[in-house]
């Protein structure tokens, strides 16, 4: 058992050095990686004992629920009771075997859906070896680091050591809905209420403001949370999809269905029951239940899932497989989705000195700056022949002061990578060009790239520090207000200064010394800038008089007044080359694409053009400018006016967290299947109520990830689209396979309730197919199904429209073809049966033929049999080939190429054919097992009969291409 840290209940009265010294730890390194290996052997893994893997037991004892395998044991006790043991024997077994298969499928399925669950669990930001490090939740011990911020989820109990403007929402454990102000005090009280102790974090509440460092106390069961494990478990979602469901009640109603068919049978020969008719009731039940259904489709669902992951897409709720099918509305993000999230700063403005160049290099804090006289395109820029060269050393005080602001207004920091030397192939490694792959980041890309900005003018965060610039508070970013604003104490010049940054509406109101005049002038600039799809940051400070140590008493509101305007940066974010081809393929497949960003309206729209989400081609600047809204607009509408628009806006600039609730709520309304991206806590109420939530698995908060329905490993805008590709693949799989697996059980069932019409001399009912060529034909047409499961998706998937969401797993053409295909295969079917029947005698001329075989007088019911049998076996071969796809022809040359390709099809061709010739030309299995005799020529009818079905589907195919609707979508553009 792991043991629990000393005193574990009383952090909270303890010093932070105390704390420190018990955990043997360090606030500033973390532990070593050796002490980390040591506290897990003695503390155990920061997980619930009830986070536990699939238990075999469980899943075992849920396989007898499955009504195929009691009917199958109910099946052989009766044949024993009847002394058929071969057959009884052979029940007996299959049902074992079906138990034994669908335990290790479901089983294994099982722990891949848990393996999913562990790969969208949370990280956790922890320092150790004296380094920022992300690390699982499960490998946080006492004595690390823990480093959280707004949107996180706290990974484990911990003691506070420092804090800027932090709050918590403890409602998990106390029930209280506000968020608690944390404090660095010493509590006395041992007994101090959960909700008072103030100097303390606990694991799975939620940061929602601010930021802080805390080393943790308790990991695991020793938490809090730990403590109320059985009371606090996450409830499990309902894994159950729509379609499971659906195949449930079908499952139903195929049992009732199945139960008729028997008392039909017992009707038919006025319920006076012996052996033969037994045998056909048997008969008649089985035709019409697919054994072991539901546990396929649940592991077709869940390998659907780990498919996902190759495509850097988690899983978190099966049932969103089915819902991907039907997105006709994606909700997304600029930074980081749409655009590779990797800023740099490329242009800034003074009022005094006006527009400045600066080249960008990633984050490596090298690079050039240029005093332009206006604003050109990037790429004339980035020859670095335009306007003057200035000497980054002798700058004006004012562009000094926005440089600082820059720098000292922001929580990010970037640092040299460390390199193995023994990859330095130059002999004078300071010859080495320096690239942005020696650098790193830490922090918002939008801080990131100011902070880099900074540093080419050698006055980063870290060298101001150490000349006497000395943090005294934070005011740190709020959405609803969009800016932050730090305040910092100059040792060197005794000043106090407040550096504030943010959108542009929300600094300039606040920069007092400005004209008309001028605040018009810098209006104009952040369009032009903004207009080149740059962000745009405006930058402001203020001198404060008071001495160092009167800052306390200063509020937010204080700070953040009387300003005086610094100037403007303007930050590039390129678009991810993906991003367009798949904004492209969104629209072939009836999809649209809205981008929802915190961006100045005029910089989304270029992007939003840049990208193809607004086309000039095929728009008018009219209907862009309708396309077109900020977040204020947006949201100053009513539900009625907003439900009158022509269309939803596909670019909502300047967007809160309140927006993106009300636009899916506006999708709602519209009957969309809208899926919606997000990564802060903010996002996490539009995560939820979203058809399918997607969380940012790089970028993305822990409470976004928890409400999410599927977390994107890589944060890419076109991973979305495979996504939905992948669901629309998974989810036509799932209708390939049942169509097939009706065709083939709808005829089969077709033949056995016309051959009622078959009496022996006595009047009584023949049954065409044996109960053990019953079975056979289960494991005959079983290995077709399962490799249409996992078929490739047909080419034009991603040019069809999305699908209905309330339409029927059996929609209008899957109907048609399960009547057209089915009845055709019945045809075919009793085609092969009654021929012999009738060809080598006039019927059937012996009386109980299964349970006495007369040589002659039986032998035409034999025969018809083998020949049934084999039909059965080979045309639903075909049947599998035409269900490939719905109107593509499947015989031609790429079809044949194909179907000689498969292992399965032409593994199963082999098997079948194998066991056809054991069965019927092996006296003892034929005459004493199946009820068959050995046949010639019914094999040239037979196959006749498969090369007709093989024209036949064709024609179908030609004749739906021709009258029906067309399955793909001429939409390829947004309709405007």
């Amino acid at each position: 058992m792991p043991s629990k840290p000393d005193n574990h209940n009383n952090w909270h009265t303890k010093s932070i050095e105390d704390t420190v010294d018990l955990l043997e730890t360090s606030t500033s390194d973390g532990l070593a990686s050796t002490k980390v290996d040591e506290h897990i052997k003695k503390y155990g893994h920061n997980e619930l004992t009830s986070n536990e893997g699939p238990q075999w037991i469980k899943v075992l004892l849920r396989q007898f629920v499955d009504v195929m395998n009691w009917i199958f044991l109910a099946l052989g006790a009766a044949f024993y009771v009847l002394k058929d043991y071969i057959t009884g024997s052979l029940l007996i077994v299959l049902a074992i075997t079906n138990l034994y298969m669908t335990f290790s499928q479901e089983y294994a399925a099982e722990q891949t859906l848990a393996a999913l669950r562990n790969l969208s669990s949370p990280q956790a930001n922890v320092i150790r070896d004296g380094r920022e490090q992300d690390v699982p939740s499960r490998d946080i011990v006492p004595g690390d680091i823990l480093l959280i911020k707004e949107g996180d989820s706290v990974s484990a109990d911990a003691r506070l050591i420092s804090i800027s403007d932090l709050e918590v929402d403890e409602a998990l454990l106390t029930g209280e809905s506000m968020p608690v102000q944390k404090e660095l005090i010493v509590l006395s009280s041992p007994d101090e209420p959960l909700g008072d102790r103030i100097n303390m974090v606990y694991s799975s509440t939620v940061v929602s403001k601010g930021r802080g460092r805390a080393v943790v106390t308790a990991t695991g069961m020793n938490t809090e949370i730990g403590r109320v494990a059985a009371k606090l478990n996450e409830s499990k979602d309902d894994d159950k999809t729509q379609l499971q469901k659906s195949m449930n009640r079908m499952y139903i109603a195929l049992l009732i269905v199945s139960v008729l068919s028997v008392i039909i049978v017992l009707a038919s020969v006025k319920f006076k029951v012996n052996y033969d008719v037994g045998m056909y009731a048997m008969t008649a039940a089985l035709s019409v239940l697919p054994a072991g259904l539901t546990t396929v489709m649940t592991v077709t669902l869940v390998m659907g899932g780990k498919e996902m992951t190759s495509q850097k897409v988690v899983v978190r709720k099966l049932k969103v497989l089915e819902t991907l099918g039907s997105v006709t509305n994606i909700f997304s993000d600029k930074t980081g989705t749409l655009t590779l999230a990797k800023m740099v700063v490329i242009r800034f403005w003074t009022l005094k000195e006006g527009y400045f160049y600066v080249t960008p290099n990633g984050l490596s804090p090298e690079g050039e700056v240029y005093r332009t006289s206006g604003i050109q395109t990037r790429e004339d820029e980035e020859k670095t022949n335009q306007g003057e060269l200035i000497d980054k050393t002798q700058i004006s005080p004012d562009i000094t002061s926005l440089i600082q602001c820059s720098a000292l207004c922001n929580m990010s920091s970037i640092y040299r990578r460390e390199v193995d030397m023994s990859e330095k192939i130059s002999p004078n490694l300071d010859e080495l060009p320096e690239t942005e792959d020696d650098w790193v980041s830490n922090g918002a890309p939008t801080e990131v790239a100011l902070q880099v900005f900074a540093h080419k003018f050698n006055m980063g965060k870290p060298i101001l520090e150490e000349s006497g610039w000395e943090l005294i508070s934070e005011y740190h970013f709020d959405s609803t207000i969009k800016r932050m604003s730090t305040l910092y104490h100059s040792n060197q010049t005794d000043q106090n200064v407040v550096f504030t940054k943010g959108a542009t509406e929300r600094i300039l109101p606040l920069c007092t010394h400005l004209s008309d005049s001028e605040k018009d002038q810098i209006l104009q600039t952040v369009d032009i800038l903004a207009a080149k799809g740059l962000r745009v940051m405006t930058l402001a400070y203020r001198k404060i008089s008071t001495g160092k140590y009167d800052l306390g008493a200063y509020t937010r509101e204080d700070a953040e007044s009387d300003l005086d305007f610094l100037g403007l940066t303007g930050i590039y974010d390129p678009p991810r080359p993906e991003s367009r081809q798949a904004v492209l393929e969104a629209h072939k497949a009836g999809i649209k694409v809205h981008m929802l960003t915190g961006d100045h309206e005029i910089t989304a729209t270029a992007i939003a053009k840049e990208i193809n989400i607004l086309n000039e081609n095929t728009m008018s600047a009219e209907t862009i400018r309708r396309l077109v809204m900020t977040g204020t607009q947006f949201d100053a509408m009513t539900s009625e006016q907003i439900d009158a628009l022509e269309e939803l806006p596909l670019v909502v600039a300047r967007c809160s967290p309140e927006t993106k609730v009300k636009m899916i709520e506006a999708s709602e309304r519209r009957h969309n299947v809208s899926a919606m991206t997000g990564d802060g806590v903010n996002d996490s109420p539009s995560l939820r109520i979203a058809d399918v939530g997607i969380a940012m698995g790089k970028n993305g908060s822990d409470v976004a990830k928890q409400a999410s329905d599927i977390i994107l490993t890589d944060d890419n805008f076109a991973t979305i689209i495979r996504a939905i590709s992948e669901g629309r693949r998974i989810y036509q799989n799932v209708q390939r396979f049942l169509l097939y697996y009706w065709i083939s059980l709808s005829s089969i069932a077709v033949v056995v309730l016309v051959c009622l019409a078959v009496r022996d001399p006595e009047g009584k009912s023949i049954a065409p197919l044996s109960t053990i060529a019953m079975l056979f034909l289960y494991v005959a047409i079983t290995p077709p199904a399962s490799a249409l499961s996992i078929q490739p998706a047909s080419k034009t998937i991603m040019l069809e429209p999305p699908r209905p969401p309330k339409e029927s797993l059996f929609n209008r053409e899957i109907i048609l073809d399960t009547l057209v295909y089915g009845q055709s295969a019945a045809i075919c079917f009793v085609i092969s049966f009654f021929v012999p029947l009738y060809t080598i005698g006039n019927g059937v001329g012996g009386v109980n033929c299964d349970s006495n075989y007369v040589e002659g007088a039986c032998d035409s019911l034999y025969r018809g049999r083998s020949s049934l049998v084999v039909a059965v076996t080979f045309i639903p071969l075909v049947i599998m080939i035409h269900c490939r796809s719905y109107r593509e022809y499947e015989w031609n040359r790429d079809g044949l190429k194909k179907t000689l390709k498969s292992k399965t099809i032409m593994g199963t061709l082999v098997f079948d054919i194998i066991c056809l010739l054991l069965f019927i030309y092996i006296p003892a299995a034929a005459v004493k097992g199946f009820r068959m005799l050995a046949i010639t020529w019914e094999w040239g009818l037979v196959i006749g009969l498969t090369l007709f079905y093989i024209v036949f589907g064709e024609v179908y195919k030609m004749l739906k291409r021709r009258f029906l609707k067309p399955m793909t979508t001429t939409l390829v553009e947004i309709n405007v």
